[in-house]
């Protein structure tokens, strides 16, 4: 049909048949100024089906983070540039991450910044040293990660 539209409709079954719809892989977003933290999350969410990007400045993933979404944030509490709650208190400003899930990470376990965590509505507080098994499990609970299929 030249220089119009096509009048035919589509059902979405048509389209999509019987074919199972493909799952979005959960956006994991670690913000840690260490090297050393950093390969382990890498490590650890290795066996999972999940999009991992990783920050070691809380700068860089302010920006970021400003236009993308993440489905779980592991936030390190004491870093050298912002520490993680002044960084989550921007992020808790943001429309886009007001619901987001937090977990916050730490070498130093302080009752005020755990009482500061709940008041943002951070979901865990963990301290360091953490496991991969750890890192896992709690992927797994706050998102619909899965084992990677080897897509």
């Amino acid at each position: 049909m030249k220089g119009g539209y096509s009048s035919q409709v589509w059902s979405i079954d048509s389209v999509i048949g019987d074919s199972p719809v493909p799952r979005k892989s959960p956006e994991i977003v670690v913000i840690d100024d260490s090297p050393t933290s950093i390969s382990l999350y890498e490590l650890s969410t290795g066996p999972l089906d999940v999009n991992l990007r990783s920050f070691q400045s809380a700068t860089e993933s302010l920006v970021y983070l400003q236009d993308h979404g993440a489905d779980l944030l592991f936030l390190d509490v004491l870093m050298r540039e912002k520490d993680g709650l002044t960084l989550l208190k921007k992020l808790r400003g943001m429309k886009r991450h007001q619901n987001t899930a937090v977990v916050m990470v730490t070498s130093k376990d302080y009752h005020q910044d755990r009482t500061i965590a709940r008041q943002l509505g951070v979901r865990e507080y963990l301290v360091k040293p953490l496991r991969s098994q750890e890192i896992r499990e709690i992927i797994c609970k706050y998102t619909d990660a899965q084992p990677d299929s080897g897509r």
